[in-house]
This record gives structure tokens, sequence and C-alpha cells, in this order.
């Protein structure tokens, strides 16, 4: 899913009427800039009118792009995204085209695939629509990248996922865009994250009681070994107790992650990436 009404708008920001053609029908103007004005606005039926006709009156990308995020905008990303693909076929370095087929490929659950694409093309952008577009595309990673319970929550499920939510929230969180939600979500993702990497003993009760036993058997070994004078009791207390523990650590120790993604593993409907 797109993140905000914003996600289909903000780009038009960066189109101003010196974009149209001095080729292109006064006609074709008017409504093509009428129907931006409605889709601004949220009038998606007058929008789409408005950028159909200037469509029919010209061959221009922004008509498209127009076309697209309407469709977008209602939900029909895989038309949208014919649309964007077709104003990428007039003019491959449009800008709009660009972020709309970004966008249209989050709606289609691949915003990997389309911060990947963005951060190609404007990685090194200072444009603080474009930088909007990669934080707000990074965002949508880490909620698609998460497994999904049956009443929406996002839960990490494995260290792939642990090691890519870092990476968004740290990329959302150098991006150092202005909008506030971005920012808020990155540093809560982050903390997530760090709060995941805490490690827990599970049952703790168990493990600690055992842990105990395994040192425990360890010295009196070591002990015995040295009240007989066997050198080989005492090496085997030695091993026989550092052996024990590395299993015991290794089987009831656990990262957070783990543990809550163990205790939610019946309520997954979504497994993530």
């Amino acid at each position: 899913m797109l993140r905000t009404w914003q996600d289909v708008t903000a780009k038009w920001r960066l189109v101003t009427d010196s974009d149209d053609s001095a080729t292109d029908s006064l006609a074709a103007r008017q409504f093509a800039a009428a129907a931006r004005t409605a889709l601004l606005a949220g009038r998606l039926d007058e929008a789409v009118a408005g950028f159909e006709e200037a469509a029919a009156l010209r061959t221009h990308p922004v008509d498209q792009v127009g076309i697209g995020d309407v469709l977008l905008a209602r939900g029909r990303w895989r038309t949208a995204a014919q649309h964007y693909q077709a104003a990428v076929a007039l003019d491959p370095d449009n800008v709009l085209a660009a972020l709309g087929l970004s966008q249209a490929m989050v709606a289609g659950r691949d915003a990997e695939g389309a911060a990947r694409e963005l951060e190609r093309r404007f990685g090194d952008s200072t444009h603080p629509v474009l930088r909007y577009y990669l934080a707000s595309t990074w965002a949508s990673v880490g909620d698609q990248i998460r497994a999904t319970t049956d009443d929406e929550v996002l839960v990490i499920t494995s260290e792939t996922q642990l090691r890519q939510c870092e990476h968004a929230a740290l990329r959302i969180l150098e991006l150092d865009v202005e909008d506030h939600e971005l920012r808020r979500g990155a540093e809560r993702l982050l903390a997530e994250v760090h709060s995941g990497r805490k490690w827990q003993w599970r049952p703790e009760g168990i493990a600690v009681s055992l842990a105990v036993l395994a040192v425990s058997l360890g010295i009196t070994l070591v002990a015995v070994g040295g009240v007989i004078g066997s050198v080989l009791v005492v090496i085997a207390g030695i091993v026989a107790g550092s052996a024990l523990l590395y299993l015991i650590v290794v089987h009831f120790r656990r990262q957070a992650w783990q543990a809550r993604a163990a205790s939610m593993a019946d309520r997954i409907t979504r497994p993530g990436a």
C-alpha cells in the first residue's frame, strides 16, 4: 500500500507551466493545467477527464502520468503502471514518470525494487521532493519486508529482515526529510531493531539452572581431579563444563526478535521478504 496521498501528489511540485511544449495547443495546455489542479484537490473524476482531454489533443508524458496518478489513487496500480510506462516511452528521462512508476511498484509490494531504482537515479539528489520519495519508499520497504499477523502487526522474523529494516531506517534518517512522520517511523523502526538484537534466555529459569549445574559439574570434576592428583579428571572437568555451558547457551539463548517471532508464529498470515 502507498503510505499517504502525498505519495501520489508530491511529485507535481516539480512541474511548472513552462514544462508544456510550445507546440501544444492552448486548449491542451488549459485542459492539462485544470486537470493538475483537480488532481491536487482530490477531484479525481475531474482530473482524469482533463488529462484524457489533453492527451487527445497532444502527445505529452505529463498527461499519461496524470491519468496514472488517478488510477493509482483508486488502487488500480497495474493499469497505472501502464500509463507511467507510456510516459517513460515518450520521455525516458521524465522524473514524474519515474516517480509514479516507483509508487506503482510500492503498491504492488515491490518496494525494494522501487527503492533500488530510485537510489540509482536520484540517490545523490539534494532536491527535497526527490529525497521525500526516497525516504517514503524506504519506509515502505521497512513495512513490506516484515511479516504481518492476522491483526496487521508487523513482526521481524529473520536476521535478513532485521538487517534490511536497519538499513531502511538509517537511510531515511540520513535523507533528513522534513516529513516528521517519516522521521518518527524510522526512529521507531531503528529502536525495534536495537531492541530485537538484545539477548534473552528462553525459558530463563530452566536455562539459568542448567548453566549453574554445568558450571558446578565442571568445578566438581576439577576439584576431584586435584584431590586425587589426576590431570585427566581435571581436563575432563574443564572440557565437560565448557561443553555443557556452550550447549546450554546455544539452545536457550535467543535474541529478542527471535523470541517475539516464535511467540507470534501461529498468527502470521504474510511471511514478509
